[in-house]
């Protein structure tokens, strides 16, 4: 068996196809880590461009302020020309972009309005007015603290009237979106009183995204007060503990001042999401064409003329077919791990994976190499029954080409199986292979997209069509006539 499984890998390192398929996925991850170096200078906004100004002057330059039909476009684009204008001022990527972008519009629309609209008194304008200055003023004097003083000011006020007509509810669904509304005003503070404590400004960086992220998040989980979350469909639930995973990594990313600003290990870390096509390339095509191309250029004959039973022949193909694919995603890894390391540095490779554990209700932390192995493993039975697929296939059929298309159909339907299967409730997709064989779900308590599977379920069901795909290998194999070939 050794012998036969020595020869079979000799006979897949002279082809041709191995070395170009290896040339590409070089050629890739070096062309993924020079762009990401050449290309992304880290966090940054994109508000201005210098065609967009232009096309609001020019489109303004039609409209009448005066003819009321024509007004609502007329402050839409004065409004913009103002931000534009300003952005182009302090730069795309500052945290002054930011703030005129998101909160210096108020101001704007304020003031246009004011300025066109009749029964507006001088006072109300003046008002307004020193409240836009003062704001520019502290765009000028680099103190970003003013608006967030703001924010908080804001949102405590209107917390103060929620709290008013919480009190005089008497509705409970009324009760319960304005607790939503509470909950909601309570995280603007926190997330501004968190800038204030930790001096992170709106300026792009990794701690200013995961404020803006973990405000996105909890917003979302704030959407499920009141709701039984044992009652939430499978997508839902999965939503549910999307949103909670990524609120409580990134609170956690917030309170211990984590930076992750480091494109290698951003790479390194999403490996598999990065690089698993050309993991299933090289698997598939191996697989698709290793039974096949015996027959279709008459070499079986000589295999099948040793001294060796036509079933430790295919399982010895097999074996060299899987051996081939855990060689790939090795050498993926590794690959990844130099050739970030020396283009993009190895800052941040020590620093380990953050996961939040559902079973536990807290973020973890996870030695960043072990995990990124973890996440392998857990997608392993997904390419080895996409590989063997093709491998059977392949005996099937003897046709290369149908061996290798069929397994990347497979793949590509997949997704839309599951989605099928979740609208119109087939809850008998459950014992098809789609829904099992990434048991990365089920991670640190995650849960799978139908609440129905279990871990152990789902590895059951792979290894069952597993060995049902081997053992029509070997009958179909064991049969085969050969004559005529």
């Amino acid at each position: 068996m050794i012998n036969l499984i020595g020869n079979e890998l000799k006979k897949v390192f002279k082809k041709k196809t191995i070395y170009i398929l290896l040339i590409i996925i070089v050629g890739y991850i070096l062309l993924s880590n020079i762009m990401i170096k050449i290309t992304d200078s880290g966090y940054q906004y994109n508000y201005y461009y210098e065609g967009d100004l232009e096309y609001y002057q020019d489109l303004i330059a039609e409209l009448d302020p005066d003819n009321p039909a024509q007004f609502p476009d007329f402050a839409e684009c004065k409004r913009n020309i103002e931000t534009l204008e300003l952005t182009k001022k302090y730069g795309n990527n500052t945290w002054q972009a930011y703030v005129i972008n998101t909160k210096l519009t108020g101001y704007i629309d304020t003031l246009i309005e004011y300025e066109y609209s009749e029964g507006v008194t001088e006072e109300a304008y003046k008002t307004a007015k020193a409240e836009y200055d003062e704001a520019i003023k502290r765009l000028d004097s680099d103190d970003w603290k003013y608006f967030a003083n703001k924010d908080i000011e804001f949102a405590q006020k209107s917390l103060d009237e929620q709290y008013a007509l919480l009190e005089n509810s008497k509705n409970s669904e009324a009760t319960t979106e304005i607790n939503r509304v509470i909950s909601n005003l309570k995280l603007e503070i926190q997330i501004n009183k968190w800038r204030l404590d930790k001096n992170i400004s709106y300026a792009p960086s990794f701690l200013n995204s995961s404020i803006e992220q973990y405000y996105s998040y909890q917003t979302n989980l704030n959407n499920y007060i009141g709701t039984n979350i044992e009652n939430l469909s499978g997508d839902e639930y999965q939503y549910y503990q999307n949103s909670l995973e990524n609120a409580s990594l990134n609170k956690y990313y917030i309170e211990n001042n984590i930076s992750l600003d480091s494109n290698s290990r951003d790479l390194f870390i999403n490996l598999f999401g990065n690089y698993e096509l050309f993991i299933l390339i090289v698997g598939i095509v191996i697989a698709g064409s290793i039974v096949s191309e015996e027959f279709n250029r008459g070499t079986i004959k000589l295999l099948l003329v040793k001294p060796y039973s036509r079933v430790k022949i295919i399982l010895s193909k097999f074996i060299v077919c899987m051996l081939i694919l855990i060689l790939t995603i090795a050498f993926i890894y590794v690959f990844q791990f130099l050739a970030g390391g020396v283009i993009n540095g190895f800052d941040g490779m020590n620093i380990p994976a953050v996961v939040y554990n559902f079973d536990t209700s807290a973020v973890e932390t996870v030695n960043l190499f072990a995990y990124v192995a973890l996440i392998g493993i857990c997608k392993l039975p997904m390419y080895v029954l996409l590989t063997t697929l093709a491998f059977t296939c392949s005996t099937l059929f003897t046709n290369t080409a149908l061996a290798v298309s069929m397994p990347f159909l497979g793949y590509i339907g997949s997704s839309i199986i599951n989605q099928l299967a979740l609208l119109y409730d087939i809850k008998q997709v459950i014992y098809f292979v789609t829904p099992n064989w990434d048991l990365s779900c089920y991670l640190f308590g995650g849960s799978p997209l139908f609440k129905e599977l279990t871990p152990a379920f789902s590895i059951i069901v792979c290894v069952i069509y597993l060995i049902i795909m081997l053992v029509l290998n070997c009958i179909v194999f064991k049969k085969r006539d050969i004559k005529n070939i």
